[in-house]
């Protein structure tokens, strides 16, 4: 029961902070920080796209580490089923 305490623990943080870079990563590619678009050779038009994915992929990576701490709380840190 304490490996699946700490697996949850583990895989919660690395959702949560996966979803953070990818939102950060977005806001860097639509400003253009440090010329990245023409570094990675993305198009103009296609960069909205790119923006979409990258949202869309933090938004839920970061929403599905919260679930994992909220299960980890609602079963007392215990177990998980």
């Amino acid at each position: 029961m304490k490996f699946k305490r700490i697996a949850v623990t583990f895989f919660g943080i690395v959702q949560e902070i996966m979803g953070v870079l990818a939102v950060v990563f977005a806001y860097i590619l639509y400003y253009n920080v440090l010329e990245v678009r023409a570094n990675l050779g993305l198009l103009p038009e296609n960069v909205s796209i790119y923006l979409l994915l990258l949202f869309v992929f933090g938004f839920v990576s970061f929403i599905n580490g919260l679930f994992l701490f909220y299960q980890r709380l609602e079963n007392g840190g215990s177990s998980v089923s």
